[in-house]
């Protein structure tokens, strides 16, 4: 909706024009988010590194909390961000570690999929008709109908939320073979690339 009005205000800014700048100012926030994190993870390991083992320590020795923590932060919209959980892993084996950053791939996806499952089904309960009137989710609805599995490939691949994305998806009945398609590889992909940066960094102490 906010989208519209401002292709309405500036009638110079064509659809086209005004899709390719909103996909690369997500794409600059992400790579600017992880640059963030990887800083952050050499500060940590830098300053703090016996603090942050002692940490990864403590939850090694409870897998499932850990992954009932992740999996409510992405059903949540990301209370706490899947790079958090990396670092928490970062001192683990290679082998070790990069498994656990693919399973949290898939929870992350089956996630997005309940998001998903909720949004579409929830279409025709009054529930799931007061949610859509919020603003965020009117904002992203609107962007949703215009550009359909762009807005979801940007959900898997930057901040917007994930899980907001995914409920208006399946609000708008958006294809579940075609949605599980997209996210279930993009989303593995996303997190590996941050993994990797997050497993590697610490090379550059």
């Amino acid at each position: 909706m906010c989208s519209r009005k401002k292709l309405k205000k500036n009638a110079t800014v064509t659809e086209p024009d005004f899709l390719k700048n909103y996909v690369n100012k997500k794409i600059l926030w992400a790579v600017i988010a992880l640059l963030i994190i990887v800083g952050v993870n050499i500060l940590i390991n830098k300053y703090a590194e016996d603090y942050l083992n002692h940490i990864a320590q403590r939850f090694s020795d409870n897998l499932m909390l850990t992954g009932l923590a992740f999996s409510l932060s992405e059903i949540f919209i990301g209370i706490f961000p899947a790079e958090l959980f990396m670092m928490i892993y970062q001192s683990k084996a290679t082998n070790d570690y990069f498994i656990i950053v693919f399973v949290l791939g898939i929870i992350s996806s089956l996630c997005g999929f309940i998001a998903f499952l909720s949004g579409k089904y929830l279409k025709t309960a009054k529930i799931g008709r007061v949610v859509m009137l919020q603003k965020k989710f009117r904002v992203y609805g609107d962007l949703f109908i215009k550009y359909g599995w762009i807005i979801i490939i940007l959900a898997v691949t930057t901040p917007l939320p994930f899980a907001l994305i995914s409920f208006i998806a399946g609000y708008f009945n958006f294809s579940v073979t075609k949605f599980l398609k997209i996210v279930i590889p993009v989303r593995i992909a996303r997190f590996f690339i941050s993994g990797f940066f997050i497993k590697y960094s610490v090379e550059l102490l």
